[in-house]
C-alpha cells in the first residue's frame, strides 16, 4: 500500500508533523487515536485520502514500524512512550526545536 510506504520512509517528518499537532516530548505517552489522526493529517499534506480501513491500516504498521525501531514503548495495547531524545526539553516547559 504506498500510504503505508509514504509514511514509513517519512518517520522523521511524521515526528515532527505528529509533535506540531500534539504536545509531544521524548518521554511522552502517545495515545492510538492520537497517532491516527496525526497518519490521516500527514497523508493528506501528502496528496493521499486513505479510507477509514487504509487509515487503521496505515496506523498499525506505523506503530509497529515505530515499536521494532525503539521509537515507541509498549505502555498498554492503545498507548505508547515515545523514545525519542530529539524531542527532549531543554527548559520545563519549553519544546527542544530542532528540526
Amino acid at each position: 500500500m504506498k500510504e503505508i510506504d509514504f509514511i514509513t520512509n517519512h518517520k522523521i517528518q511524521f515526528l515532527n508533523f505528529f509533535r506540531s499537532k500534539f504536545p509531544t516530548f521524548h518521554n511522552s505517552v502517545v495515545f492510538y487515536r492520537d497517532i491516527r489522526y496525526a497518519a490521516d493529517s500527514f497523508l493528506i499534506s501528502g496528496g493521499f485520502r486513505p479510507s477509514d480501513a487504509e487509515l487503521e491500516a496505515v496506523a498499525n504498521a506505523l506503530i509497529k514500524v515505530m515499536v521494532s525501531d525503539g521509537v515507541f514503548k509498549a505502555v498498554t495495547d492503545e498507548s505508547w512512550t515515545l523514545n525519542y531524545p530529539e524531542f527532549h526539553t531543554t527548559k520545563p516547559g519549553k519544546p527542544s526545536l530542532n528540526f
